[in-house]
């Protein structure tokens, strides 16, 4: 409904708006003072529903805007909790990897003894 009633007629408002807002201007024969009246009646009739378009797409807007701002807390939050468990799951493998090389290098280490007593 939006795309087929509100677009075209918004477009219609602001193309007759500055229609007769230029003729006005550039109007040497006293045509538009003359129509003046009818002019601002067409302007209204069709600025009413226009308007109405023009505020509701307005206030859906700005519900969607209020509800992305009250998300945000939440979303920050989530954030937060997941960069410090990266950060902890970063740590956690960095011990593992230590504790894992620590332990190859121990059994190295009694295998070059274990090694060295036998061949003696």
């Amino acid at each position: 409904m939006m795309i087929t009633v509100a677009v075209p007629l918004v477009l219609m408002w602001i193309c007759v708006a500055v229609y007769v807002i230029f003729m006005g201007i550039n109007d040497e024969s006293g045509r538009v003072q003359d129509n003046l009246d009818y002019f601002t009646t067409l302007i209204g009739i069709l600025g009413g529903p226009a308007l109405l378009f023009i505020s509701a797409i307005l206030e859906a807007w700005k519900a969607e805007q209020q509800a992305i701002q009250n998300s945000m807390p939440e979303r920050l939050e989530l954030e937060i909790q997941k960069s410090l468990a990266s950060h902890q799951h970063k740590i956690d493998m960095a011990k593992q990897s230590q504790a894992h090389l620590h332990m190859l290098e121990d059994r190295e280490q009694s295998h070059a003894h274990t090694s060295g007593a036998e061949e003696e």
